[in-house]
């Protein structure tokens, strides 16, 4: 081989590429330099706010001190300020744990996270590409620096339990659907565990579980029309439609959340114009990034691909669109709570992707090492802070 040759393959296409490993080794160098920040950015927010409140038995305000006291808390969470009961719990039980177990938790969550979204964008896609990394370290990045308030959603240990932690079970209920619409074999057991996941997704946050039951309505009434599944894949998926629908419902009619309405005096604002120009403003301010992110993929999408946009792009677009109207009846909505709809805006933005990697390999390389520095600098700022 000539020096001219050196590192560069030929698939048998007449296209000689570069060697895909200087690409992959850069990604997996940056990757792990942002996890390494992310870990220490974890370590440096303390426990605060509503972290400290949390620490204890809320029910009495004694110290935790087992599993007990966590149950007896999220009793009075329930009847007495809202209905988040799973992610409280979860919060409680990590607290307990101390700020060190509680950062690797976070950590481990957010790169689950990423590997989910990985995987939802390539079921999405409706190409398997899944060889080469370049998507994974798409998803990572842009979970990162896209997420409209990183600090307080992902690194706040409340916050991180109220998205961070629910949207990992959210998105693996995501993938079990997508599986089935990708004609993927049915996960073992999984008639079985769509139950509890069905139900801990519903009863997760006020606009991601709705969104969760709604589209998952939407995919079992068009498998069932449109697919020759079995029985088997039938009833899990109505399992999981049903059980998500019923967490929906205990989680927005949780006889707290209307204690904590009247004590704070939270009223949506009045009129249809009022309110949809406040789910604009918001809209503009939370997934700006996001949203011309997926506008610029879709333009790449459309120029490059024949034929219409698959419909499992789509329907992850309408459960970021489903997740974000919900908001339409909250009387507020802080940007932290919209992280459930940029993760799925970015998954629509990823499947997009994922469809060219064969066309644009190498340029989708590039892409990746610019989002995965990207999240280096945002992680940076909150350290350097």
């Amino acid at each position: 081989m000539t020096k001219e040759g050196a590192g560069k393959i030929n698939k048998g296409d007449g296209i000689t590429r570069p060697a895909a490993g200087a690409g992959t080794l850069a990604g997996s160098v940056l990757m792990l330099v942002s996890v390494a920040l992310l870990f220490m950015a974890n370590a440096k927010v303390p426990f605060m706010m509503d972290d400290l409140w949390y620490s204890t038995n809320i029910s009495d305000g004694s110290p935790l001190t087992g599993l007990t006291d966590i149950f007896e808390s999220q009793k009075w969470h329930y009847y007495s300020w809202g209905g988040r009961v799973f992610t409280h719990g979860f919060l409680q039980l990590v607290l307990m744990s101390g700020e060190l177990c509680a950062d690797v938790i976070n950590v481990v969550c957010t790169v689950i996270i990423a590997a989910e979204m990985y995987c939802l964008a390539l079921l999405s896609s409706g190409d398997d590409h899944g060889k080469e990394p370049v998507i994974f370290f798409i998803m990572y990045g842009m979970l990162i620096s896209f997420c409209p308030d990183f600090k307080m959603s992902m690194l706040w240990q409340a916050g991180c339990a109220n998205y961070v932690y629910s949207t990992v079970w959210i998105l693996a209920f995501y993938l079990v659907y997508m599986r089935t619409l990708a004609g993927k074999k049915d996960l073992p057991l999984s008639y079985l565990f769509m139950i509890p996941l069905g139900l801990m997704t519903g009863w997760s946050t006020e606009n991601m579980g709705p969104a969760a039951f709604v589209t998952s309505l939407v995919i079992t009434v068009y498998v069932i029309k449109t697919k020759g599944v079995p029985l088997k894949t039938k009833i899990m998926l109505a399992e999981g439609t049903v059980f998500s629908f019923a967490g929906s419902l205990m989680c927005i009619l949780a006889p707290g959340n209307f204690v904590r309405k009247d004590v704070g005096n939270a009223e949506i604002s009045e009129g249809v114009f009022e309110r949809t120009l406040q789910m604009l403003k918001g809209a503009g301010e939370y997934l700006f990034p996001a949203l011309l992110i997926l506008a610029a993929c879709y333009v790449l999408f459309r120029t490059s691909k024949e034929g219409r946009t698959d419909i499992r792009i789509l329907i992850m677009l309408f459960a970021a669109v489903m997740s974000y109207g919900a908001f339409a009846l909250s009387p507020h909505y802080p940007a932290r709570a919209a992280f459930g709809t940029c993760v799925l805006l970015e998954i629509c933005s990823g499947g997009m992707l994922s469809s060219l990697t064969k066309e644009k390999e190498e340029k989708l390389k590039a892409v990746s090492l610019l989002f995965l520095a990207s999240s280096v600098f945002v992680i940076f700022k909150v350290i350097a802070e």
